[in-house]
């Protein structure tokens, strides 16, 4: 199947280092920094990535950081370091990244912090160990919360733990949850190598507006779907049947209405989400199709499609 619309935007965030790029992409994709503004930067045109040298003396802050976090996850230490703040046109993106570098000049490990300092992502990139042994699932959790922790990852029971076949060892999870709801797309990844020791982290995190003061319930925001639902198909031979409705931090989005498409990003809104099983013609179209409803309102903000 196939995702568009605005299928779960998840994307790894890339080091410098080519390999970096495909180390973190080989294990899915996860992406969240603080967006920059399309008028400050409209002089880049087509997509780039923009890199400024940061330098140790200058900027203490960023690197004593690094060390930290380094440190924290067990990441080889380089015989130097390289600082650059990276704006970065592919991902709309813009953070500081601090690598480490060993006497050969080949790069041991990339660590990325967003504007407001928070780990964005890191990576190993020194050769996995050769071992027969392999770290049992509960040892992998226990290493993943002890190191993400004590590299400031505000962190608790991991929602999934999944055995990573291209490594022999295992990718933990936690979904991001806000007032108990979960942030669609959000969450924090640290893949642990078979012998217990830490590969890669990185997390997804969207800002999020506030909560309405009033709350639609579930009931209203089916009935919301329903009538769009029915106006969409009405004269149609088509149909459609309501799943499930839950509420999820969702991010708006142009899926049903195309005067969204070039709006800048906005925070993500608290909002019902239901699940739609079209049918007859629609479904030649869509297998599954998710609305936003807007939690405090009631509008359509968006939606995802499963084709």
């Amino acid at each position: 199947m196939r995702l568009s619309g605005t299928a779960v935007n998840v994307k790894w965030a890339a080091g410098t280092a080519a390999v970096a790029v495909c180390l973190i992409a080989s294990a899915g994709h996860i992406a969240a920094a603080p967006q920059f503004s399309g008028s400050e930067h409209a002089g880049l045109g087509t997509p780039t990535r923009v890199e400024t040298a940061l330098a140790a003396d200058a900027d203490t802050a960023l690197f004593a950081r690094e060390v930290e976090t380094r440190d924290a996850l067990g990441f080889p230490v380089g015989v130097k370091r390289i600082g650059r703040h990276v704006l970065d046109g592919f991902e709309h993106a813009e953070y500081d990244e601090v690598t480490e570098v060993d006497s050969a000049g080949k790069v041991q490990a990339v660590t990325q912090f967003d504007s407001r300092g928070h780990l964005r992502a890191a990576v190993r990139l020194d050769a996995a160990p050769a071992s027969k042994s392999r770290v049992t699932r509960d040892g992998a959790v226990r290493s993943a919360q002890k190191s993400a922790r004590a590299a400031g990852l505000d962190i608790g029971t991991p929602t999934s733990t999944q055995a990573d076949q291209a490594t022999g060892g295992w990718t933990v999870h936690w979904a991001r949850m806000q007032a108990g709801v979960r942030v669609r797309g959000d969450e924090t990844r640290v893949q642990v190598w078979p012998d217990g020791r830490i590969q890669s982290v990185a997390r997804a995190e969207h800002d999020l507006a506030a909560a309405p003061v009033q709350r639609i319930g579930s009931d209203a925001a089916r009935q919301v779907a329903s009538a769009n639902l029915d106006s969409w198909s009405a004269g149609r031979n088509s149909g459609y049947a309501i799943q499930n409705v839950y509420l999820e931090w969702v991010g708006p989005n142009a899926a049903f209405d195309p005067d969204r498409a070039t709006a800048d990003e906005a925070p993500y809104r608290l909002a019902w989400v239901a699940e739609v099983k079209p049918f007859g013609d629609a479904a030649n179209y869509a297998w599954l199709i998710s609305l936003f409803i807007d939690a405090g309102d009631g509008s359509i903000i968006g939606g995802d499609l499963v084709e």
